[in-house]
């Protein structure tokens, strides 16, 4: 029972592993792909096992070879990987970064998997024949915040798999050369934990916006998918309302806040300039608060909700 209550909240929490394993070897062909070859090489050309091998044309004289061998060592290259990095680059340079578009999607489909059938069923009437409707409330509450924490975990096993793949290391070359092609700046790797933990949870409190949307979606149709889909579509409704009004037009033309781009495009926060945090934080829980007032306005009463339900057609 509990695994088909949840089964939806599964599902999605597999799509984004699946997603993960995929950008684990999208980095993995992208940086080190290039292993064979260089052991062919090495063995072949530098090692005069077979210098008439075709990939010994590609070095003209033995200096660019030797050149080569020394600064191309996949397992030397392997060693300086560091576990900020690493994450950083999954995050940002991955099929990953899709996400931030799709992880809205996937948030409302867990909720409305798991919430809808109480109402298409009708067996929201039994439930409030055996419970009050606070503590049913209550119940749709818990599960939010049980869906909120899907891509949080997802950002964290990302971490921990990065501190396995480097064998945790964080000695972070702060070299200029390095500093010129890392992937944050310098607060970001001196402040990294304070860093995750703000994306952690503004990604937390804005899982809670998308939920909220899917439980209003959920009483307006009793078709799932018809409901999935305009959840959807009513949260890019709102993503555009917000960044388009509130933040374009309000808070940048009329107060004259500028750079806040990335606070106020509400797809998720997976990765923003450091110094905005604190921004982050209040922007995503002021805009989930807000939501909870909508939906608790929406369902206070117990009789509307079973009536605007009953007028529902699958």
């Amino acid at each position: 029972m509990t695994f088909k209550r949840n089964k939806f909240i599964i599902l999605s929490f597999l799509i984004i592993v699946f997603i993960i394993g995929c950008s684990f070897f999208q980095y993995y062909k992208d940086n080190f792909s290039y292993a064979k070859g260089y052991y062919a090489i090495k063995e072949n050309c530098y090692e005069k096992k077979n210098p008439n091998h075709e990939y010994c044309k590609r070095f003209p004289n033995e200096e660019n070879l030797e050149k080569y061998i020394k600064t191309s060592d996949p397992k030397e290259e392997y060693k300086k990987l560091d576990t900020i990095t690493l994450t950083c680059n999954i995050v940002e340079h991955t099929i990953f970064s899709m996400l931030q578009f799709f992880s809205p999607l996937l948030i409302i489909i867990a909720l409305v998997g798991t919430i809808h059938s109480d109402f298409s069923s009708g067996m929201i009437k039994n439930y409030l024949m055996r419970m009050e409707y606070n503590d049913y409330l209550k119940k749709i509450r818990k599960q939010i915040f049980k869906i909120s924490l899907i891509t949080p975990l997802a950002l964290i096993l990302i971490f921990v798999i990065s501190m396995v793949v480097t064998r945790f290391n964080f000695n972070v070359p702060l070299t200029e050369e390095f500093k010129n092609f890392a992937v944050y700046d310098h607060w970001k790797y001196s402040h990294f934990f304070l860093y995750g933990f703000a994306i952690c949870i503004s990604q937390y409190f804005l899982n809670i916006l998308y939920c909220n949307i899917g439980l209003y979606a959920c009483l307006k149709n009793k078709n799932k998918l018809v409901a999935i889909i305009m959840g959807y579509v009513l949260f890019l409704l709102v993503d555009l309302f917000i960044y388009i009004v509130v933040y374009a037009f309000v808070i940048n033309k009329i107060l004259g806040f500028k750079n806040l781009t990335d606070i106020f495009n509400i797809t998720g926060y997976w990765f923003f300039d450091g110094n905005i945090c604190l921004i982050a934080i209040l922007v995503s829980f002021v805009i989930q608060l807000l939501s909870f007032l909508f939906i608790h306005l929406y369902y206070r009463n117990k009789e509307g909700v079973i009536i605007s339900n009953e007028k529902q057609t699958a």
